[in-house]
């Protein structure tokens, strides 16, 4: 009789890097903390339903090679220090596979510039896994960076108004 062995694939990827904001510390601030903001930030958000104060819902779809597909978030805000940082977590599962995001975001202020500093990582699980590091870890960096970058447009977008 042979039996049969199960191994379960789970990556870490880590995300680090900065974004300069055109716009005052504040107006960054609350920019990361409202709700519509982060619902067109992130990619793929179809629905970012807030639960609690710092908590939310989300109805993410995903079309980019192994992350393909559709995902049920959870997205909460932690150890806020406001106007300077605070730690963002996230998971989100699919038929994929899931994903547990943890990162620190902070923002330092040099006239007339802000700038967001994000440092974290992600556990990756599932099928979504077995693509393997060096591809994940793109992926990881491109979401990343083009949700800060969106934040960085939508709080200069208010800030001009």
């Amino acid at each position: 009789m042979t039996k049969q062995i199960t191994v379960k694939v789970v990556l870490i990827v880590n995300v680090k890097g900065e974004v300069i904001v055109d716009a005052n510390q504040i107006d960054v601030w609350n920019a990361l903390n409202d709700p519509e903001v982060l619902k067109k930030a992130t990619p793929g958000c179809k629905v970012l339903n807030e639960i609690a104060p710092d908590s939310y819902k989300a109805e993410i779809v995903l079309g980019i090679a192994a992350v393909r597909g559709e995902y049920e978030a959870e997205i909460n805000i932690f150890e806020k220090s406001e106007p300077n940082r605070y730690r963002l977590v996230m998971k989100a599962d699919s038929n994929m596979g899931f994903l547990e995001g943890n990162a620190v975001v902070e923002l330092d202020y040099n006239h007339p510039n802000t700038t967001i500093r994000y440092d974290g990582e992600a556990q990756v699980g599932g099928l979504i896994a077995g693509v393997g590091q060096r591809i994940l870890s793109g992926i990881a960096k491109m979401i990343v960076k083009d949700f800060f970058k969106k934040i960085a447009k939508e709080t200069k977008s208010r800030s001009v108004s």
